[in-house]
């Protein structure tokens, strides 16, 4: 019988060893965890992503991945949870984790890319099923508080569905503060005005497709009046909420308004409910030809910015709770 160095030996026993951890590891661990998630849209891949929460954990690992489709680049983040060396989680802790116990991933996609119009999409995936929601800040360049609403929204963590943010929808229009570019025309009068049509120029189309081809469920479209809509001597839509009839849209609106409207004491400075977003806007358009719950929220510019912002992010997070997302 030949002698086993003790080189073979050592190598023996670390392979031993190191299986044996990887098949009696706790069934908690992050790569016990692992799951593949297929995505839809424009684009179709499977990926393998990683439980984001676990009732142990209180830390995230967000793991960015670059992929190349067809020539172009897509990034997503893997969501790992962290799996603590005591059990020191108290009871509030573990029940707010249980009802959070959602993974997500995040990519980045440009639409119009190529162009001068091109800007960034934003898409947020729970792996639970749930509704798609689109939100649209900067479709006007002047209206800031609906493109910094949307540059915070697009951070926030969902509970199932997909959540789609263009923050920045003109980039051309708000890098000098104008309503649009004056060559180009309004782009919230460019979109469909029958079901054949596209819209007018390739920022209108590349948003309308990005509509179209991520199945919206839902879409709000953020802006900003010049003055208060109760101000009758102006034709200014400030603080208001403008819907597409139809039952679910109306409910929704119905909750928003009445939940923004509880915390303010001036009733010349409330929200109104309106119906019927103007033909041409992306609202209207969405809802009238796609069948997409939409509606357009709009501030006074007569207030504070930060309040301002503050109202679209009510409103977001009010129609994403009535949804089971938040």
């Amino acid at each position: 019988m030949k002698k086993v160095s003790s080189f073979k030996r050592r190598f023996i026993c670390t392979t031993f060893l190191t299986l044996m951890s990887l098949l009696f590891s706790p069934p908690y661990l992050d790569a016990l965890n692992a799951a593949t998630v297929t995505y839809s849209g424009p684009v179709n891949w499977t990926v393998t992503t990683y439980d984001s929460f676990n009732p142990y954990s209180v830390h995230n690992a967000y793991n960015p991945v670059t992929i190349t489709i067809n020539g172009r680049s897509y990034t997503y983040y893997t969501v790992t949870s962290k799996v603590p060396t005591d059990n020191t989680v108290n009871t509030s802790q573990k029940t707010t984790l249980e009802n959070h116990a959602s993974s997500q991933t995040a990519e980045v996609q440009v639409i119009a890319e190529g162009t001068k119009w091109a800007t960034e999409l934003y898409i947020i995936r729970s792996t639970n099923p749930g509704p798609t929601v689109m939100i649209v800040g900067g479709i006007h360049g002047n209206e800031a508080a609906g493109y910094k609403a949307a540059e915070e929204i697009k951070n926030w963590k969902i509970n199932r569905g997909t959540l789609l943010v263009l923050p920045r929808a003109n980039k051309q229009a708000i890098a000098i503060n104008k309503r649009y570019v004056k060559s180009e025309g309004d782009l919230n009068r460019s979109f469909p005005v029958r079901s054949s049509s596209y819209g007018s120029g390739t920022l209108a189309r590349a948003i309308y497709k990005t509509v179209q081809d991520y199945k919206v469920d839902w879409l709000m479209d953020m802006h900003e009046g010049y003055d208060f809509y109760k101000n009758s001597s102006t034709d200014s839509v400030g603080q208001t909420l403008i819907y597409y009839p139809n039952t679910a849209t109306k409910n929704i609106s119905k909750k928003i308004v009445k939940t923004i409207n509880a915390n303010i004491s001036s009733s010349y400075r409330q929200f109104t409910l309106l119906r019927y977003p103007v033909r041409g806007s992306l609202a209207r358009a969405s809802a009238e030809f796609l069948g997409v719950n939409s509606f357009i929220f709009e501030t006074s510019q007569k207030q504070d910015l930060t309040l301002r912002i503050d109202y679209h992010k009510k409103a977001a997070e009010i129609l994403l709770k009535e949804l089971g997302m938040k």
